[in-house]
């Protein structure tokens, strides 16, 4: 009897070892599909958060180079260092008018500096399609595509800004009296090619630029005496900082930045040396549509964006 017992308790004992094996055995396949998959998660995650980052200092960041000649212009001041986006925008208004912190309707003002140029004809024809107005800054260009597209832009309701008739800094700012010959060059060329006064300036390299020989009120006392309002802008192309920017990375930069502000003036480049504002705008415009953004002409009810006040 003793022995039927101690072999009952034997088979018992191994029913329940076994049982304890199975149970370690499904416990760690467990661990070995879900831990991988929770650890995948943790990193995906991690990266997309770095990525932004990535994003937004790419976005915010000014060079310290300046430009002259043909060259495009690079922002002097970092919009990012001058606004917060939030706190600083509301408690500093001095230094940037125009932003702040997001509401229900946003405004999303598209502007291209640099043109005429080989990618003007274009970006009007995906404007045309997608039923937007933008501004575009030109410079001085006397040749017969060139006035075309000033009447183009015009004609089709965008609106025509000035961005230096040379686009010279050292010619430019080397005075008043140097900037006044330029800039009544350029206004009264667009005047005549297509019939309008322009109302809106873009200083090359911004209000913040330091190759200026003189104080900003005495270029902008120039542009007031014709009724010309200035303004910068607070959300920059990547492609400013980096003209090989994938069209992934230039689209979400941008979307990334016009999220802080009720009204965004986005700053693209209409240049053949900058070509991806060409390849994304499509893109750019659909991401607004579809966050019910408005998309607009600069006019004169906007509130300028400005990274200097008169000094």
């Amino acid at each position: 009897m003793a022995a039927d017992i101690t072999g009952t308790e034997r088979a018992e004992y191994r029913k329940r070892r076994v049982k304890r094996i199975k149970r370690a055995i499904v416990i760690l396949c467990i661990l070995f599909l879900v831990l991988p998959t929770i650890l995948s998660i943790f990193l995906m995650a991690k990266v997309s958060s770095l990525q932004h980052q990535i994003n937004d200092i790419v976005a915010g960041r000014a060079t310290d180079q300046e430009e002259g000649g043909e060259q495009p212009d690079v922002v002097q001041a970092s919009v990012k260092d001058s606004v917060s986006h939030t706190s600083v925008a509301a408690s500093d208004s001095a230094i940037v008018s125009g932003g702040g912190i997001a509401t229900s309707e946003k405004k999303v003002y598209l502007t291209f500096d640099d043109g005429p140029g080989t990618h003007t004809g274009k970006i009007l024809d995906i404007l045309k399609k997608q039923g937007v107005k933008a501004t575009f800054f030109v410079t001085g260009k006397e040749d017969s595509y060139s006035k075309k597209m000033y009447k183009r832009i015009v004609n089709e309701g965008h609106t025509l800004g000035m961005h230096s008739y040379s686009h010279i800094y050292d010619t430019i700012y080397k005075s008043p009296k140097a900037f006044s010959a330029d800039f009544k060059k350029l206004y009264q060329m667009l005047y005549d090619v297509t019939g309008k006064y322009p109302e809106w300036y873009r200083f090359p390299g911004g209000s913040s630029t330091n190759t200026m020989k003189s104080s900003l009120g005495e270029l902008v006392s120039v542009l007031e005496k014709n009724n010309v309002s200035y303004i910068d802008w607070n959300v920059i192309t990547p492609e400013a900082m980096n003209p090989r920017v994938s069209k992934t990375e230039m689209v979400d930069t941008i979307m990334g930045d016009v999220k802080d502000y009720d009204t965004a003036v986005v700053m693209l480049y209409d240049a053949a040396n900058r070509p991806m504002t060409l390849k994304a705008l499509p893109s750019l415009i659909n991401e607004r549509k579809q966050k019910n953004y408005k998309l607009l002409p600069l006019d004169q009810n906007v509130v300028p964006v400005r990274h200097n006040q008169l000094n």
